[in-house]
């Protein structure tokens, strides 16, 4: 008989009866009930993370208007520019650790040693081109940009060839018209709230992969441990009933992770919490389906 997804929620979390029902639920609906409630968790931590993400995306529209003014425009000639001082190179802060350099004309932008240090992005902005480094570990950056003839050009090196690549690059850019056409000052606040929805979408899709595979990963790590030392067939089980039974035990865990990461409780965060009260509960689920079933009401027990 197979069980549905909020019977198996609703039954891990009052208790290990319902274990008996879920073992026989097929491989594909315990992963399909694992990823609605991947879902369920993020979206419980969703709950705290709107508002964080917006407020970043606010605070930062504040600080792009104080630098460089609340508007931009764009021409063949000079690209995309801002509203005050667009000869004038400079930089800000974005969220996420992020940092806007704006070149203008100047073919080097400024990247000093606390820029990349202090950064996991980069953003570059000028007449010569629009590019984007991003951080790949301590010394490796995948940074990319195009230029005016719509060219891309993408490179990974390390850190002390960052300042090189986009002077190069910009530089080549540099003296060659845009492919768009004019078009008005466009306010900053309804584009930085663009950028707001786009980097949650983004969050909420990583959250849920993240939730998701954590989940496959320990599950099938402790499951492969059992066959090795064969605690399973020592329960009566086969590897795909104590792999499921692993799953539906991880949702009582799952949700407190969700509620600590929500509430951003300190030393919790939602890996720790799932893998800690799996291997807890882990234990019991499969107790309750490897001893023998009670009788029912008004039954004999069996005869041995």
């Amino acid at each position: 008989m197979k069980t549905g997804f909020f019977t198996a929620l609703f039954g891990v979390c009052r208790g290990t009866a319902v274990f008996r029902r879920l073992r026989e639920n097929s491989g594909w609906r315990a992963v399909w009930h694992l990823a609605l409630m991947s879902l369920v968790c993020t979206l419980i931590v969703g709950l705290h993370m709107h508002g964080e993400i917006r407020r970043e995306w606010s605070d930062c529209a504040e600080r792009f208007g104080a630098v460089f003014g609340p508007r931009i425009a764009g021409s063949a000639a000079n690209g995309l520019f801002p509203e005050r001082e667009p000869e004038r190179p400079r930089s800000m802060e974005l969220p996420r650790s992020g940092r806007l350099l704006y070149t203008a004309r100047v073919p080097r932008p400024d990247l000093s040693e606390r820029a990349l240090n202090g950064a996991d992005y980069l953003v570059v902005w000028g007449a010569g081109g629009f590019g984007v480094a991003m951080r790949l570990d301590e010394r490796r950056w995948d940074a990319q940009i195009m230029r005016p003839d719509r060219r891309i050009v993408r490179e990974q090196l390390d850190r002390d060839g960052i300042s090189g690549f986009f002077a190069r690059e910009l530089a080549a850019g540099s003296g060659s018209n845009w492919s768009i056409d004019d078009f008005p000052p466009v306010e900053i606040r309804g584009l930085f709230s663009a950028f707001s929805s786009l980097s949650q979408i983004i969050w909420f899709i990583g959250e849920w992969l993240g939730c998701f595979v954590l989940g496959i990963f320990c599950t099938g790590f402790f499951t492969l441990i059992s066959r090795l030392t064969g605690a399973a067939r020592a329960r009566g089980l086969t590897g795909m009933e104590y792999w499921r039974i692993g799953i539906y035990a991880g949702f009582p865990g799952m949700l407190i992770g969700a509620v600590a990461d929500a509430l951003e409780l300190p030393f919790l965060h939602y890996g720790l919490v799932y893998s800690l009260a799996l291997v807890v509960y882990w234990l019991p689920a499969v107790l309750a389906c490897s001893t023998p079933e009670p009788p029912e009401h008004g039954g004999e027990p069996p005869r041995v």
